[in-house]
């Protein structure tokens, strides 16, 4: 009961109810935190799977979630690793994936990109997006042990926008069918999709605004946009 996922837990309410249609039953989760992550319902129903963040910032949310995992019986392996788009392919030994998590508030897109250039696919994908960027097809440009907090003052300079993962993911055929409280998009493959009978969602359709960020800074994700634009972005 300590752990849920984030916004009163629709993001394990949705991925529940993706279950049943993945084929694969495994995860891989770049970037958590013991009190709340995407994959927990996944975790509670017995898939297998990896969490993994650094303890470079953090040593004891590595060190509580293995305690948890080990009293849970789970087979769910913690992984310490700095995530780069050098090294994150080292993480993907399984032959399919079913789900992919990916929230590190920094270079996500360029990791996104290595993931699919070596055809790995997972099946689900559930990416955060950065709603400070609003509608603009950008990222910010691979920057080697990027840090969100000593970075930029404003803490809204990191990852990308959903319209430049919408492009890359659309791309390698993949389809929007949920944004949730402007901060996790959730990506199908073809196959899901068509399980689903949903209609197919654009950036343009869904509520960019992230609301704990504009409650947080007390503006709105176009003052957000103002704080950062000088900053060095890469359009995609």
């Amino acid at each position: 009961h300590l752990t849920k996922s984030q916004h009163n837990d629709e993001e394990r309410k949705l991925l529940d109810r993706l279950e049943p249609l993945v084929k694969n039953k495994n995860f891989i989760e770049i970037g958590f935190h013991f009190r709340q992550f995407n994959s927990i319902g996944l975790i509670k129903n017995n898939l297998r799977g990896k969490l993994v963040d650094t303890s470079k910032h953090d040593n004891l949310n590595l060190i509580i979630t293995k305690l948890i995992l080990k009293i849970l019986k789970k087979d769910v392996q913690v992984i310490d690793k700095f995530v780069s788009p050098k090294n994150v392919i080292n993480i993907f030994q399984e032959a399919s994936l079913g789900f992919l998590s990916l929230d590190i508030d920094g270079n996500d897109y360029w990791i996104l990109l290595e993931i699919l250039k070596n055809k790995i696919y997972p099946e689900v994908i559930i990416v955060e997006y950065n709603a400070s960027f609003l509608k603009h097809s950008i990222t910010i440009p691979y920057i080697e042990n990027f840090n969100l907090y000593k970075h930029d003052p404003s803490h809204c300079y990191h990852g990308a926008s959903l319209t430049a993962f919408y492009k890359l993911l659309t791309n390698n055929n993949y389809y929007l069918i949920k944004s949730i409280a402007g901060v996790n998009a959730i990506f199908v493959n073809e196959k899901i999709f068509n399980k689903l009978k949903v209609s197919k969602l654009t950036p343009e359709e869904v509520n960019q605004e992230c609301l704990s960020r504009n409650k947080k800074l007390k503006n709105t994700s176009i003052e957000q946009y103002q704080m950062i634009k000088h900053l060095p972005f890469i359009e995609v």
